[in-house]
């Protein structure tokens, strides 16, 4: 059993020493709510002291600050919706399959065209064999432009990201040295104009 001591009497303070205490309490935090919390945290003066000090000041750049963040959001909305339109202007996103067969000894060319900078995600694979093939870009005519991003021998599939180092058509050479022949399954999305045969 716990039995706690009880303090004498002359220990405790008296009603009126409490009083006191807490009337002293209450003007020091009047007089640090005029003085120093008002100025430092809402810009507001009513004596001067806080001017004086610096403190004002403080609160006045505090209040500025707060009312620039209730704004930011609205701002950083907009800009971020034009940013979304003139996006969606350059670059529309795409989707599109496409499957061939190549006859033993033959070849074909699937290009996508594509705005410099366009990137197009896209996935490949075989069926009864595998390919050669190069990845590789040429510009529009008159452009004179030839870019090779991938080449492999004898590759069953492929996937990866292709950036467009100029406006034109970039895409895939596919070569078949099977004795059969093997079909080719071509997946791509991204920002591409169209995907078409060659």
């Amino acid at each position: 059993m716990n039995h706690t001591h009880k303090p004498p009497e002359s220990d405790l303070p008296t009603s009126s020493q409490l009083l006191k205490s807490t009337i002293i309490a209450f003007v020091v935090a009047s007089f640090l709510l005029l003085l120093v919390i008002l100025p430092a945290e809402y810009g507001v003066d009513p004596t001067g002291v806080g001017h004086a000090l610096g403190l004002k000041k403080m609160g006045e750049i505090k209040k500025s600050l707060e009312k620039e963040a209730l704004t930011e959001p609205e701002i950083l909305k907009d800009n971020l919706t034009k940013n979304e339109k003139v996006k969606s202007e350059i670059f529309e996103e795409k989707q599109d399959i496409m499957e061939v067969e190549i006859a033993s000894g033959e070849a074909i060319e699937i290009k996508l065209e594509m705005k410099k900078g366009a990137i197009a995600q896209y996935k490949w694979s075989t069926e009864n064999g595998a390919l050669n093939f190069n990845l590789h870009g040429d510009g529009y005519k008159g452009m004179h432009k030839t870019a090779t991003y991938k080449k492999g021998k004898m590759v069953a599939s492929d996937k990866g990201e292709l950036v467009a180092e100029f406006d034109g058509y970039h895409g895939w050479f596919w070569r078949n040295r099977n004795d059969a022949t093997v079909k080719v399954l071509l997946e791509v999305t991204g920002d591409f104009i169209q995907m078409k045969r060659i």
